[in-house]
């Protein structure tokens, strides 16, 4: 892999975008403080193809920014690609994979990329674990095999040196390519247990036809068993069914006998009905002409009453047409009858919310009563409040002045402080000089002068210090008059806040106090009047007047009809009960007109009730005479059901006997194919089985223990060259470094030998283990092998590594090691 270009922002130590193009040189030095940012590059790189640097969280992300953004442009085997990464804070990743299409040569297509006239075209997969392992896939090896083989990275320059001997292995062979190897051993080792399978299932059905096999004597056996029992079944079947065929012709006979003599019962029954149906009429008859004879018999009565009936009933129809009359004017009443009703209600109405409007002024007169008091207790509290916070404006003047005067005794205390050491100072000097000179200015002084000057110095001093132990004392003092002053303001705040609260209950109450008197106002002012007028017109009935007078009219109109109820509902009464004698009427008329066609009819069915008798005696002798020549018949008859019975029950064992006799001669018939079958089968499983032999022999080949180990025994060999190439120079041809790929068991009884990759490094002093090696010995070693390991694969047709990254890795070196 070749970078072109990185492109980071938000990423570390990297808040702003920043952009390096590495094609402008070949070998490079990055430098700077520390925590400049220069790892960071290294990480940005990482970061951007496998999604690991130091970290692989949001802490990635600068803190003054919102997210991280990485973009790296690579060469790899002749393509140009393209990786970009963004992760935001407490979001999921972003990540894109692109190649650069176009067939030119690498210089025009890196300009034509830089220009942007070529398109990128998309390698991104579905999803973030997806395109990772694409470019893993395309780059042929993952974040570890890379920063072991490319990168020195800070701190970690003996990655692969202090891997163990089998993870030493497992990375060189990542970075040779021969994970591939290890794809050829799976898929061998899948077909093999695939035809391992496929020769268990083979080994199953073989087994399955063992056993069939060693049944042919015993289904051999029990077939003849069954063909025996099949027969003699067959030969008791037929006698049974020639018996029953005997049973069935006796009773045939029996059932023309059986119908004959229920034909007979018939003809009987049908004459016992038509002779008792005909007794029913007769009698039925004979009834009806005694009914009409008693009606007859009454024939005066009834007549007597009808005539009283109709007269009851013409009465009943003048009080009819006098009610339909009286009807009309009764309608004529309900019009101003429901004006009146209707104003009776409205007036109630108006009467209980007037009623209601009463309650509720006497309960206004109550709270306004109730809150006078209420009133002036609150303006009293207002007013007394005002009074206390007439002193706040005094009280903060106070405060003011005070915290004034402290702030200048704080600030002047020190410059008093200052100038007191100054001139004890000078006095001290003044005091302590000997000579005629002044010690602070050289100009000659007297004895005199000099003691003038110190009593001058001293009163200054004295002035001073009396004045900064007056601040002092002050300052003392007005702590406790400051907090005193504090008090006494919270408490103002206090009494202010209490006063608010005061005049906001005093409002309410006067607006309560307003309200409730508006509404009592109102009600003597109009529900009062009112409810008097509503009370006074309900009880003297004054509303509604033309209604009324229209009611009185028709009430005399009525008066003129002549209509007396109950003169007309006892004519209703009459009329009903005399209503009996028209029906009765009306049964007398019947029993005139059908005594004569009644008499004529009883004498027809007499007549035929005497034929009837003697036809019906006729067939009763010819039907016992039939049913007792069945009755003998049947008492010799044979059991036809213990007949069918016996026969089904023969019947059905031959045909259990016959499938039984077809399915053992079936599991007979089937040895013979199986035999041919097993042939088959063993065959092809010896068959598979060489197969499997030679599947193992392959999986052993493509083992690590196989061609892996050869091509890295082969490969070795170069990568020791060149590291010690690499370390003569680095150590003036003090150090080489040797690689063992085989070491011996523990288990000493053991001959063969174990796969390994232990290093083993010499010097003048003989053969020592990796960790005696000071830092910068231990280091050049490490150098000498990642950097052989890059060049050996650089030669290699598999992953190409050919950018070489050291991150502070020659601080352990002196000046002359890193010179070399």
């Amino acid at each position: 892999m070749i970078p072109y270009q990185l492109t980071l922002s938000g990423f570390l130590s990297y808040r702003d975008p920043v952009e390096l193009n590495f094609t402008t040189f070949d070998l490079a030095c990055i430098a700077g403080p520390n925590g400049a940012g220069k790892s960071s590059l290294l990480d940005a790189i990482t970061w951007a193809l496998f999604g690991q640097a130091r970290k692989r969280d949001d802490s990635l992300i600068n803190m003054q920014s919102d997210a991280a953004e990485v973009a790296l442009i690579f060469e790899y085997e002749g393509n140009i690609y393209r990786v970009q990464r963004i992760k935001a804070r407490d979001k999921t990743t972003i990540l894109e994979f692109q190649i650069l299409q176009g067939s030119q040569d690498r210089d025009s297509q890196w300009q034509a990329a830089v220009a942007d006239t070529q398109v990128w075209k998309p390698l991104t997969e579905r999803t973030l674990r997806d395109t990772e392992a694409r470019i893993r896939q395309t780059l042929q090896l993952d974040y570890e095999t890379f920063v072991n083989a490319s990168f020195f990275l800070q701190g970690k320059a003996d990655q692969f040196t202090q891997q163990r001997p089998a993870d030493r292995k497992r990375i060189l062979s990542s970075i040779l390519g021969l994970e591939v190897w290890e794809t050829y051993r799976r898929r061998t080792l899948e077909r093999r247990r695939a035809v391992e399978t496929e020769i268990d299932s083979l080994e199953g059905r073989l087994d399955e036809i063992r056993r069939e096999l060693n049944e042919e004597e015993v289904r051999k056996t029990r077939l003849k068993e069954l063909e025996s029992e099949l027969e003699r079944l067959s030969d008791a079947r037929q006698v049974q069914e020639k018996t029953l065929d005997n049973v069935r012709q006796v009773l045939a006979t029996l059932a023309e006998q059986e119908k004959l003599v229920a034909a007979l019962g018939k003809q009987l029954d049908a004459a016992s009905q038509r002779m008792v149906d005909l007794e029913l009429r007769l009698r039925e008859r004979r009834e009806e002409r005694q009914v009409h004879a008693q009606v007859l018999e009454r024939a005066a009565e009834i007549e007597t009453a009808y005539a009283a009936w109709e007269r009851a009933r013409a009465d009943l129809e003048r009080w009819g047409e006098v009610a339909v009359r009286y009807g009309e004017h009764e309608k004529r009443r309900q019009a101003p009858l429901d004006v009146i009703n209707t104003a009776r209600a409205s007036l109630e109405q108006e009467l209980k919310t007037l009623q209601e409007g009463a309650g509720k002024a006497e309960a206004a007169q109550a709270n306004l009563d109730d809150l006078k008091p209420k009133i002036l207790a609150a303006q009293a509290e207002v007013k007394e409040a005002e009074t206390e916070l007439e002193a706040q404006a005094q009280l903060q003047a106070e405060r003011e002045e005070v915290r004034q005067r402290q702030a200048e005794a704080v600030a002047e205390n020190p410059r008093l402080k200052t100038e007191m050491d100054e001139l004890k100072g000078r006095i001290d000097q003044l005091s302590a000089a000997e000579g005629a000179d002044c010690p602070t200015c050289g100009q000659p002084l007297s004895p005199e002068e000099r003691k003038r000057l110190i009593d001058t110095l001293t009163i200054e001093g004295k002035e001073r210090g009396d004045r900064f132990r007056e601040n002092s004392a002050y300052l003392k003092e007005v702590d406790q008059q400051v907090q005193a002053l504090e008090v006494r303001s919270a408490e103002l705040k206090e009494v202010e806040t209490l006063l608010n609260r005061q005049k906001q209950t005093l409002t309410q109450l006067l607006s309560q106090e307003q309200v409730l008197s508006a509404q009592v106002e109102e009600w003597r002012e109009n529900g009062a009047p009112r409810m008097g007028e509503v009370q006074q017109a309900l009880t003297e009935e004054s509303f509604a007047p033309e209604a009324r007078a229209q009611l009185a009219e028709i009430d005399a109109e009525l008066s003129d009809t002549g209509y007396d109820p109950a003169a007309h509902d006892a004519a209703r009464q009459k009329e009903a009960q005399g209503r009996a004698a028209m029906d009765e009427k009306r049964a007398l008329d019947i029993a005139r007109a059908a005594l004569e066609p009644l008499d004529r009819e009883i004498d027809d069915l007499e007549k035929q009730a005497e034929s009837i008798q003697a036809e019906l005696s006729q067939q009763q002798e010819e039907y016992d005479s039939a049913a007792a020549n069945l009755a003998a018949a049947q008492a010799q008859a044979p059991d036809l059901g213990t007949a069918e019975q016996e026969f089904f029950k023969l019947q059905e064992h031959e045909n259990r006997v016959r499938l039984e006799v077809g399915a053992a001669r079936q599991k007979v018939d089937v040895l013979s194919g199986l035999k041919e079958r097993r042939k088959t089968l063993e065959a092809e499983r010896e068959e598979l089985a060489a197969q499997v032999g030679q599947y193992k022999q392959i999986e052993r080949a493509f083992g690590k223990d196989g061609v892996p180990a050869l091509l890295i025994e082969q490969i070795l060999p170069q990568i020791e060259a060149k590291a010690n190439e690499t370390l003569e120079r680095l150590s003036d041809g003090m150090m080489t470094v040797r690689f063992v790929t085989q070491a011996r068991y523990r288990d000493t009884r053991r001959e063969d030998m174990r796969e390994t990759l232990d290093i083993q490094i010499s010097d003048s002093a003989g053969v020592r283990d990796y960790e005696l090696y000071s830092g910068g010995e231990a280091f050049r070693v490490n150098f000498a092998i990642r950097l052989a390991l890059s060049e050996v694969l650089a030669q290699r047709a598999g992953a190409r590594l050919q950018t070489l990254v050291i991150d502070e890795g020659f601080g352990s070196q002196e000046a002359r090691g890193r010179q070399r």
